[in-house]
């Protein structure tokens, strides 16, 4: 049995990739279904891409295995299965919603958004490039491009990662996968950092609610929960009296955002908030056992940030 997959970009040369036990595989007019998604960077892969304002297109058949397992993350029906969750990281991954209708379903209204997130490209970036040299990927295809297979054995990594009773112990079973994928998506720049905070303070409530009581968590200070993910994940070292300032001005942001629904009035305020949402793709990038990308230079703006108090 297949169903149809929208939206979901297969990495530049692949035809078929198998995540755990699904095998997604291109649709034959794969190259003009890709040209109809929304493409912000006219540029070259495997096709000619064009500007365009994009829709909804299927661009991929999945074959589902003969016994399909469980969904791990915590959706609302208990009878989802593993798919689910592959194509929640997958959405994350590719920055586009990525997702499966069933035959019976074609004529039912669709409404997720077919833009193409802002945010995830630290985690996009972060899964390394490896070559296929058997050539089985891009058998019978006429691209001379080598087949990128780090991206299907990487997001199969990831999930069996997820799927460990250790991991899901650890991280509560991966409630913030969710609240990453709303975080990412297009939308204002204020809704964007406030749901990152989100995924900030509930990470840190997942690897403190075994000493701190529900009221603690709540009550403590917000900055001393970003200040603990920072150096959790190795982000920084030591928390300074001055690089404590900053993190306060970042929560100011957050109080400024909850009281009044918009940004305080101040010359670097949009940018630390950007700095804050690739921040929080960094943490991801690691809670996901990847090596996060420093493609736009997060780890530097994060010293500068912490530093500028204790310049003279």
């Amino acid at each position: 049995m297949r169903k149809p997959v929208y939206n979901l970009v297969f990495p530049s040369g692949c035809q078929a990739m198998t995540i755990f036990d699904y095998k997604f595989v291109k649709v034959e007019n794969y190259p003009v279904q890709l040209q109809k998604l929304q493409q912000l960077v006219a540029y070259y892969a495997d096709v000619q891409i064009k500007l365009n304002t994009g829709e909804h297109a299927i661009t991929a058949y999945v074959k589902l295995p003969r016994t399909e397992q469980k969904a791990v993350l915590e959706w609302g029906n208990t009878n989802t299965t593993a798919l689910e969750d592959i194509l929640l990281l997958l959405s994350i991954f590719t920055q586009r919603d990525v997702f499966v209708l069933d035959q019976k379903e074609k004529d039912s209204i669709i409404i997720a958004d077919p833009r193409q997130y802002p945010w995830g490209g630290i985690l996009s970036s972060s899964i390394p490039y490896k070559e296929d040299k058997s050539g089985e990927s891009s058998k019978s295809s006429s691209i001379v491009y080598p087949c990128d297979i780090g991206f299907e054995e990487n997001i199969t990594e990831i999930y069996t990662l997820i799927r460990s009773k250790t991991w899901q112990d650890k991280y509560k079973d991966g409630y913030f996968l969710f609240l990453a994928k709303q975080a990412f998506r297009r939308q204002s720049l204020e809704s964007a950092f406030s749901q990152c905070w989100t995924i900030w303070e509930h990470l840190f409530a997942t690897q403190n609610k075994n000493w701190l009581s529900d009221e603690q968590i709540e009550k403590l200070k917000s900055s001393e929960k970003i200040a603990f993910i920072l150096t959790k994940y190795a982000l920084q070292g030591e928390i300074t009296p001055a690089s404590r300032k900053r993190i306060d001005s970042l929560a100011k942001i957050r109080n400024r955002i909850v009281h009044y629904g918009r940004f305080p009035m101040s010359g670097s305020v949009h940018d630390d908030a950007i700095l804050f949402i690739r921040l929080t793709e960094f943490v991801l990038a690691k809670i996901l056992g990847l090596s996060p990308s420093n493609l736009f230079n997060t780890v530097d703006k994060l010293e500068k940030f912490l530093g500028e108090l204790q310049k003279p």
